[in-house]
Formats: C-alpha cells, sequence, structure tokens
C-alpha cells in the first residue's frame, strides 16, 4: 500500500516523511499534528479547517523521477493537465473539466510534473479549456 501523502495548509505543503509529524485518520476526518512535548499534540492542518487538503502520491514517478501526487500540474504536452483520482483510480484532466480522463494507457513515467494546483496556480494561467 502507497503511504506517500502530503498536505496543503493553505500556506505551506507538508510531507509524509517531514520529521515529527503525524496524520491521523478517522472515518472520513483526518489531522496532520505534531507533538509538543510532554504528550501535548499541536495541530497543522486538519480536514474540515476550509483550507486544508490532503493529497495521496499515486505511487509513481515522473520523468524527473519526481513522485506524483493528487493535484500535481502535467506539462507534458504543453497543455496542462491536472492529476486526480476518481472511483480509486488516477488520470488527468483538463483545468476547466468535471470529467476525469482515467486511462489505462497514460504511461506516468513520461509525465512531466511542472508543481502543483496549490504552490503553482500560475502554470494553469492561460491553459485552453479554462
Amino acid at each position: 500500500m502507497n503511504t506517500a501523502y502530503r498536505v496543503w495548509d493553505g500556506e505551506q505543503m507538508f510531507y509524509w516523511n517531514d520529521e515529527g509529524l503525524s496524520l491521523e485518520i478517522k472515518m472520513d476526518e483526518w489531522i496532520l499534528w505534531r507533538e509538543a512535548g510532554r504528550g501535548c499534540r499541536v495541530s497543522i492542518a486538519e480536514s474540515g479547517d476550509g483550507e486544508s487538503v490532503l493529497m495521496w502520491g499515486i505511487g509513481l514517478k515522473d520523468r524527473s523521477e519526481k513522485m506524483i501526487y493528487e493535484s500535481d500540474i502535467d506539462m507534458a504536452n504543453n497543455e496542462p493537465m491536472i492529476v486526480a483520482r476518481a472511483g480509486g483510480n488516477f488520470g488527468l484532466r483538463f483545468p476547466s473539466d468535471c470529467d476525469y480522463h482515467i486511462d489505462d494507457w497514460i504511461v506516468w513515467g513520461e509525465r512531466n510534473i511542472g508543481g502543483n494546483i496549490y504552490q503553482n496556480p500560475e502554470l494553469l494561467m492561460g491553459a485552453d479549456n479554462e
């Protein structure tokens, strides 16, 4: 099972391998926290706070050996597409398209991840489908 994740808190991206962080998931809710000593936990981000987003790695890397996550922006064909999950599978969609293009023919190792929709929204500017 792929356990790589990242969390956007509205300002900063946190990754599964950042030292001292723990992700706790209960049913449909989650919290990313850091131990502050003496058993005290400090919330970094959590579901339902309006800004935070939990994203899972898809378990594959792009052509630059960069791990691919949900909400990454693929620039392989000079037309940005967003990595998305639908029905438990990962695929690509155009920025303004609510339909996911889940296809078995996607060769993830040939993709070119240029960033993600939270830290690099400028990569979506001028997209034909926006």
